[in-house]
Formats: C-alpha cells, sequence, structure tokens
C-alpha cells in the first residue's frame, strides 16, 4: 500500500469525524448532557447539606 493511500484514508477518518462533531444533534446532546452534570452536582451538594445538619 502506498503511503499516499494511507494518509487518504486518515484524513477522511478525520473528516468523518469533524464532520459527526459538527451535527446539529450532537451539540443538543452535549448541552443535554451538561444539564443533567449540573443538576448531578447540585443534587450532591443538597445531599451533603442534608447530612450535616
Amino acid at each position: 500500500m502506498s503511503d499516499n493511500y494511507k494518509v487518504y484514508a486518515q484524513k477522511m477518518t478525520e473528516r468523518r469525524a469533524a464532520a459527526r462533531d459538527r451535527s446539529p444533534l450532537r451539540s443538543h446532546l452535549v448541552e443535554l448532557l451538561r444539564v443533567v452534570e449540573r443538576c448531578e452536582s447540585m443534587w450532591a451538594l443538597e445531599d451533603r447539606i442534608e447530612r450535616s445538619r
């Protein structure tokens, strides 16, 4: 296999990954997961406060 083919295959893999990262659904999913993470953090903090009373 030539080096050009290997470079081409690598570039195509990178383009597919970049296109996947730019998709609107992915950005919505990332935003949703951030909200869930914030909520879980707040719940954990509330639990700690309740237990310390």
